[in-house]
C-alpha cells in the first residue's frame, strides 16, 4: 500500500507544489516548506498539550499489534512520533497525496493514499484508535457527516475516535495578519468549508452514537 510520487499527483502555482486531486477542497501546499510547517505545528501542539492525544488509550498503546489510523497525516509528524514512542502499535497514515519522507519512516508505519470521502480501503472494525487533526479545510460543510460515518465504519467497537479542530477566532491581529486571514478565510468559505465546524463535532459524533 505504499505510494511513490509521480508528476501527475501534483500541480504547481507560484513556485509552490499542491495536490492534484480532483474535487478536493483542501487548499494548502504539498512541498518541503509545507512539510516544515507541519512538523513545527506538530511539536508546538505536543508541547502545548503535553501529549500527542487526549483519548484514554494507554491500554491500546501497550497492546501488541493494535492498529491506529492517522487521517490526513500530511508530513507524517504525528504518525512518526507515535510509532517511535509506542513500538508495539501498527500505525497507518492516510492522506490524499503523499508527502512523507519514505526513507525515514518507522518500521511499523504504513502510508495509505486515499480520500476518506471515497472510502477508506479497510474492512469494517479495523482500527483501535483513529486520530484526525486540523482538517477543517479538507471537507465542505456537507461532507463532514459522510467523513465521520466512514471513520466510524473502520473503528472497532469500543475503540476511540479523536477529532481536533481549531476555533477560527483570532485576537489582536495587526493589519497585515488580518488581511492574510481575511483572504484565506474568504478562499475556503467559497469552497464550502465550514470554519465553525469545531462547534458541531460533538453533534456529528452523537449522531453516530458516540459519547464524548
Amino acid at each position: 500500500m505504499e505510494s511513490e510520487n509521480t508528476p501527475s499527483e501534483f500541480k504547481f502555482h507560484d513556485g509552490r507544489r499542491y495536490h492534484n486531486v480532483e474535487n478536493a477542497v483542501y487548499p494548502m501546499p504539498n512541498d518541503e516548506n509545507e512539510q516544515d510547517r507541519l512538523h513545527f505545528q506538530h511539536f508546538l501542539m505536543r508541547y502545548l498539550m503535553q501529549n500527542n492525544f487526549s483519548a484514554p488509550i494507554n491500554h491500546i498503546l501497550t497492546t501488541p499489534g493494535a492498529k491506529i489510523l492517522d487521517v490526513g497525516c500530511g508530513a507524517g509528524s504525528w504518525s512518526f512520533d507515535m510509532a517511535t514512542t509506542y513500538p508495539n502499535i501498527e500505525i497507518y497514515g492516510l492522506d490524499i497525496s503523499p508527502l512523507q519522507l519514505t526513507n525515514t519512516k518507522p518500521k511499523k508505519f504504513t502510508f495509505i493514499k486515499a480520500n476518506v470521502l471515497e472510502g477508506i480501503p479497510f474492512e469494517d472494525s479495523t482500527f483501535d484508535f483513529i486520530y484526525q487533526r486540523f482538517l477543517s479545510y479538507a471537507y465542505t460543510k456537507d461532507e463532514w457527516s459522510s467523513a465521520i460515518n466512514e471513520l466510524v465504519r473502520v473503528l472497532k467497537p469500543g475503540g476511540f475516535l479523536e477529532l481536533m479542530e481549531p476555533s477560527p477566532s483570532l485576537f489582536d491581529l495587526g493589519p497585515i495578519a488580518k488581511r492574510i486571514w481575511d483572504a484565506q478565510s474568504s478562499l475556503v468559505i467559497q469552497r464550502g468549508v465550514d470554519l465553525e465546524v469545531y462547534q458541531r463535532l460533538e453533534e456529528y459524533l452523537q449522531n453516530q452514537g458516540f459519547q464524548s
